[in-house]
């Protein structure tokens, strides 16, 4: 039990990582985090399991030309906006109707499947975003989310039932989606930070679905 508490503590700050990245642009001070020890160690953990590997590699390098490029905050902040600010049909929205919905446009049924989803579990991620609920930001989110209720759920019943519910997040929305979004993304960011990042969280989808598959069976075991 110890091992699955400190693995979904694992997950979760992976998923809230991630959303971080595509919900808003960076401040300096959160670029200057990425060379600090404590960053680059994480990086280096997620280096040491072989799917990640070369992902981390491709992030690993943006990293270094975003530290020393000329006005960095404000160049990356406008990478982000071509990328996810602009008109669809432009750059890689991060909106599941633009991928899943009828004529590639927003606030689709995955937004109001997303937001359904939101209101029948009773948790609340839209406000700090400001975003439809089928924002990329708000399903990583709702996800870490997630597994935190699975980890903290006092019987195996309920343990059970938020893994499901991780489960269905993940086939139903985000693996549904998210490899044309990633395919998007890293064809129009010339720069490469957030079409590496893309890239590593791709890799990382995959990964938890399998984890989940496996993890699912142990804990109905339990």
């Amino acid at each position: 039990m110890q091992e699955f508490m400190a693995t979904s503590e694992r997950r979760a700050e992976l998923y809230w990582w991630f959303s971080t990245l595509f919900a808003a642009e960076l401040s300096d001070a959160q670029i200057a985090e990425y060379d600090t020890y404590d960053v680059r160690s994480f990086l280096k953990s997620l280096s040491t399991l072989d799917p990640m590997r070369e992902a981390v590699a491709e992030l690993n390098d943006a990293i270094a030309r975003l530290l020393v490029r000329p006005e960095r905050q404000t160049a990356l902040a406008a990478d982000f906006a071509g990328l996810f600010l602009s008109a669809p049909g432009q750059g890689a929205l991060p909106y599941e109707s633009l991928y899943r919905g009828e004529g590639k446009q927003l606030m689709q049924a995955p937004m109001t499947e997303m937001q359904a989803r939101l209101d029948r579990l009773g948790i609340n991620v839209s406000d700090k975003y400001k975003e439809p609920a089928d924002h990329l930001a708000i399903e990583l989110d709702l996800m870490g989310n997630l597994i935190i209720h699975a980890a903290e759920a006092t019987t195996a019943a309920q343990r059970e039932s938020w893994l499901g519910e991780q489960e269905a997040l993940l086939h139903e929305h985000l693996l549904a989606w998210f490899p044309r979004f990633e395919a998007a993304c890293r064809a129009a960011d010339q720069f490469g930070f957030y079409g590496a990042s893309a890239r590593l969280l791709g890799v990382f989808l995959t990964m938890d679905a399998n984890y989940l598959s496996l993890v699912k069976p142990a804990q109905s075991a339990d």
